[in-house]
């Protein structure tokens, strides 16, 4: 009767231990598929920024090019020029993302059309130089 009792208290400690221990490895392995999805996720987002960042200042720099430069020697470049340019500048961006990158982004930068338009006049800036 003794021997039996201990038998069914060393199994049930035995079983609390196992299902303890399986609830753990279960959470450990959630946590890890959540941190591989939210390292692509970042890696996506990288990736996306990157693009998008690389087509304001190449955009910026064509537009200088093919319309600012001449604008400037002709010394035509005044202030409804310099809005066309960056509405030139812009409208090329725009032309090149696409709607799912918009919204990849919008989740973290927030407001993606006036983050566009600071760094359309921050490589301004930068070009000017």
């Amino acid at each position: 009767m003794m021997n039996n009792l201990l038998y069914m208290i060393s199994t049930s400690v035995i079983i609390g231990c196992i299902l303890v221990l399986f609830y753990y490895c279960m959470k450990l392995l959630s946590a890890v598929i959540n941190r591989g999805k939210s390292t692509r996720e970042h890696k996506k987002i990288d990736e996306t920024m990157s693009k998008l960042d690389n087509t304001i200042l190449l955009s910026v720099m064509t537009v200088n090019k093919s319309m600012v430069d001449r604008l400037k020697e002709s010394q035509s470049f005044f202030q409804q020029e310099k809005e066309e340019a960056f509405h030139e500048a812009k409208d090329r961006i725009m032309n090149i993302i696409n709607e799912e990158e918009i919204q990849c982004l919008n989740t973290y930068i927030g407001n993606i059309d006036e983050w566009i338009n600071n760094r359309i006049e921050y490589y301004v800036k930068i070009l000017k130089k």
